[in-house]
């Protein structure tokens, strides 16, 4: 497929990935504003064209000319304000697996001409709404899929060895949520000080602390980086890695039951829910509600924490040298769990939901 005219806008990381799957059936710009996002883009798809915007010196930067000359402008938030100057017809694809869809997050992204559904979830939920009405809302899938490698004996060794961890040992990824949510600052240390020595770990903080770090996530990574230098077998991924690479090589996903938790599902990943007093199923709970979510959607979604066991951390230390084991050993008991939260989020398991958003554009706003 071929476009011209097609401009992909983000500021934010989480992002790229789903544009970028995009880009490569349908070519086109990759614009932002972020410096630590267009490093990351061009790290990770240098093959895709970019381009700078700039608030301050107007079109004399290319990225502002794309934007007022393009035909099309594909993005993964809402940028109400934002994109409201410009006259091409705008789409979005979302970003991460937007667990929770309230009217309000339906109504900031009314303005989009189309709207592209990662799955039954995101469109049964929008379409709970009485203004979906007027709006074109495509099932297309889900776009980070379409890189997710095939695992294979092989694919596990090439990356791992890449990361300088062992492919005979079980690999334990830790990805947690965002910076003051997540359970960063209460696990990732007692994970590498108490993990069997068996285990491979990568930890993987969320891109809001990788990628635009603050002193006490600096801080934080520095004594982490201090530990695995006692350790060994661990890599500390600051987003140098695709999300889809560090799954693909995972026998087990710790995580606050967040997007990358519902991703790993693609690959059937056992898994181990953190709990925290910042992130639990009762703190979901109370967000959904207040975000005035339908029950039944709140309901659904509470249960990715059935999908495996879980570990509450509050003011103890945590302890990680059985659960780990544990957790893999009971996988079984959570796997038609696994499946039943997958296809109620994602549907089927394949990888062309790019080609299904190129000709969603092409159909409605080229």
């Amino acid at each position: 497929m071929t476009a011209d005219g097609v401009v992909y806008f983000s500021k934010m990381f989480q992002a790229v990935p789903h544009l970028a799957q995009v880009a490569r059936v349908l070519p086109g710009t990759f614009v932002s504003s972020r410096t630590s996002t267009l490093r990351a883009f061009r790290r990770l798809y240098p093959e895709l064209e970019v381009a700078r915007y700039s608030k301050r010196f107007g079109f004399l930067v290319r990225g502002n000319r794309l934007l007022k000359d393009a035909d099309a402008i594909v993005t993964g938030s809402p940028y109400g304000s934002f994109l409201k100057p410009y006259g091409a017809k705008k789409g979005t694809v979302f970003h991460g697996t937007y667990m929770m869809l309230s009217r309000e997050a339906l109504l900031r992204n009314s303005h989009f001409d189309l709207l592209c559904a990662i799955g039954p979830r995101m469109k049964g939920m929008l379409e709970r709404f009485p203004e979906a009405e007027r709006l074109n809302i495509v099932d297309t899938g889900f776009l980070p899929f379409c890189e997710y490698p095939e695992r294979s004996v092989q694919q596990r060794s090439t990356v791992l060895q890449r990361l300088g961890l062992d492919p005979q040992r079980q690999t334990v990824l830790y990805t947690s949520s965002r910076r003051g949510f997540g359970s960063w600052q209460r696990a990732a240390e007692q994970l590498v000080n108490t993990a069997a020595p068996h285990f491979n770990l990568i930890l993987r903080p969320h891109p809001s602390q990788s990628l635009t770090s603050r002193r006490a996530d600096r801080d934080s990574f520095k004594r982490v980086r201090a530990l695995i230098e006692a350790r060994g077998n661990v890599f500390l991924d600051l987003s140098e890695c695709a999300l889809s690479e560090v799954l693909s090589v995972s026998d087990l996903v710790v995580s606050d039951a967040n997007s990358p938790s519902e991703e790993a599902l693609f690959y059937d990943v056992p898994q181990l829910m953190i709990e925290t007093p910042e992130c639990s199923r009762d703190v979901i709970r109370q967000i959904g509600e207040r975000e005035a979510m339908h029950p039944d959607d709140l309901s659904r979604l509470l249960t990715l924490y059935d999908c495996g066991p879980n570990l509450y951390i509050g003011d103890q230390t945590p302890d990680f040298s059985t659960v780990l084991d544990k957790a893999l050993t009971d996988q079984t008991a959570y796997a038609a769990q696994r499946e039943r939260y997958f296809s109620w989020v994602f549907g089927s398991r394949d990888r062309m939901a790019n080609e299904r958003v190129a000709r969603a554009i092409q159909t409605h706003l080229l």
